[in-house]
């Protein structure tokens, strides 16, 4: 079984997705986001990273399209019922805003 395989089939322990979190593969970080949300796996050390990468919304942290690692972050962490109170939510303009409703209708929340 491959390692995106792993992740989509909710086989990784919290622990597991935390270390995940840590990868600078796009592709990785959008299964593990997508995997926690889906199947509520999560601890401290997972909300922790999640909030750290909600400020990856630069040029280079794109995932596809307009879409950017830091918005899947927030999202994630809206999904799994945390208060997000950062600096780079409460500075979002508009078009932020609709980019992230968007992509919490793409991904399924």
């Amino acid at each position: 079984m491959n390692l995106v395989d792993k992740i989509n089939e909710g086989n990784c322990s919290a622990d597991e997705l935390a270390k995940l979190l840590d990868d600078n593969n796009p592709i990785i970080l959008y299964h593990v986001m997508t995997a926690i949300g889906n199947y509520d796996i999560y601890n401290e050390q997972v909300k922790k990273k999640l909030y750290e990468l909600t400020f990856k919304r630069g040029t280079t942290d794109k995932l596809l399209g307009y879409y950017k690692i830091g918005d899947l972050a927030i999202v994630t962490l809206q999904k799994i019922g945390e208060n997000i109170d950062s600096t780079s939510y409460e500075n979002l303009d508009d078009f932020d805003m609709k980019i992230l409703l968007q992509l919490t209708k793409e991904v399924g929340w």
